[in-house]
């Protein structure tokens, strides 16, 4: 029987309009990461730069804003400001104006400003998502987490779109909508609840708290990150796939293009059902779901291809804001920080791992690394998820 019944208390109701606030937000800070690709070419041309420079650029902007949530994950649960929140749409802003950096050194200072703007507004959103969701928090994180997925589309599109019909001397309009979002909420962000002693903790102090429930929470990292691995390699390299077995450009943007529709159904679903079910019960079956759907998806050519393939991304996404709930559960204390984790830091090592797969492909081929990389990680996270723990919350 949960607390709320043994003590008459009414379930905490999720704080809808503070949800909205958080998924906007959300949408306004990662659209501006999806400006970069489409900008890029132009500003090779304009600065003259080598692919190599030109790549050092995206890596800086990715790996600042991955790398270093768990810095400002730290802070924020000793600070505990919703207004942090603002420095991720106003850093991303700054990006309409990449095209007008006079050298590539403070290119890469804007790349840098805007990653550690991005790195400080994620581990506070997610805090304040968890706090905001009420009795619903699974639902509430996945609900959070799917704008961000829905962002950076929109920033890509927004790019293309703005060069496409008034030119590029229109970017720098851009910024308004960060600036828009971002403003108000220097004086009118969500606050963040204090739970327990984190806030007054010392370094060390965190560290030796930490390390009380670092077991559950390196397993789940593991799990998450096979899952994250799985999910990355689909997007990069199915449609090379599906074209190297003999299918069309366009069957390959296709598929993918409804793996990614699907994961974004099932990453608000699984969020609802980890309400109803728990945390557990839900990671494990999203991931050993995923991965027999996406198995299937290989075996088979179109059209049952393409409906595995969105059976798979539906499944393997449902776990997604699930584990940063999850993460919450286990430490409270340092939300924000395991919430760093779970998201950026898994993120980027996926990402590093993508050159590994790219090189398994050159040398054995796409058709035979595909499939094997998939199952392989996700056979081991399906595994790993049984030692999971019982939901603490």
């Amino acid at each position: 029987m949960s607390d709320t019944a043994l003590t008459g208390a009414v379930p905490e109701r999720l704080k809808k309009r503070r949800i909205s606030l958080l998924i906007v937000a959300h949408v306004a800070n990662d659209s501006y990461f999806g400006f970069l690709p489409p900008l890029l070419p132009l500003i090779v041309e304009r600065l003259d730069l080598p692919l190599s420079l030109a790549g050092l650029l995206a890596t800086t902007l990715s790996v600042t804003g991955a790398v270093g949530q768990p810095l400002f994950g730290y802070f924020a649960d000793r600070i505990r400001k919703g207004w942090l929140l603002a420095l991720g749409p106003l850093g991303g802003a700054l990006l309409a104006f990449m095209l007008y950096m006079p050298n590539f050194w403070l290119l890469m200072l804007l790349m840098l400003i805007a990653g550690s703007g991005s790195a400080c507004f994620h581990p506070v959103a997610s805090v304040i998502a968890g706090q905001s969701a009420g009795a619903r928090k699974g639902f509430g994180m996945s609900l959070y987490v799917a704008g961000g997925r829905l962002g950076v589309g929109i920033g890509s599109g927004m790019a293309t779109f703005i060069v496409i019909r008034w030119g590029i001397d229109a970017i720098p309009y851009a910024s308004l909508f960060g600036i828009i979002i971002g403003v108000p909420l220097l004086f009118f962000s969500p606050p963040i609840r204090e739970v327990g002693s984190g806030a007054s903790q010392s370094f060390t102090q965190t560290m030796r708290m930490l390390r009380l429930v670092f077991r559950p929470l390196f397993l789940l990292w593991v799990v998450n990150l096979c899952r994250t691995t799985v999910t990355m390699t689909v997007q990069v390299f199915l449609p090379i796939y599906i074209i190297a077995k003999g299918g069309s450009l366009a069957a390959g943007g296709t598929a993918i293009t409804l793996f990614l529709v699907a994961a974004a159904v099932g990453g608000i679903y699984g969020g609802h059902l980890s309400d109803i079910f728990g945390r557990r019960i839900v990671t494990i079956m999203a991931i050993c779901v995923g991965t027999p759907a996406l198995g299937m998806a290989f075996l088979f050519d179109e059209p049952l291809r393409t409906v595995f393939v969105i059976l798979s991304g539906a499944a393997f996404y449902a776990q997604m804001g699930v584990s940063v709930t999850y993460a919450q559960e286990i430490a409270p204390e340092h939300a924000a920080l395991v919430s760093s984790f779970m998201l950026g830091v898994v993120w980027f090592v996926a990402s590093i791992g993508m050159i590994a797969v790219g090189g398994l492909a050159d040398y054995i081929g796409v058709e035979t690394a595909l499939p094997l990389v998939c199952m392989a990680f996700g056979v081991v996270g399906s595994f790993l998820s049984l030692g999971l723990p019982k939901d603490t919350a």
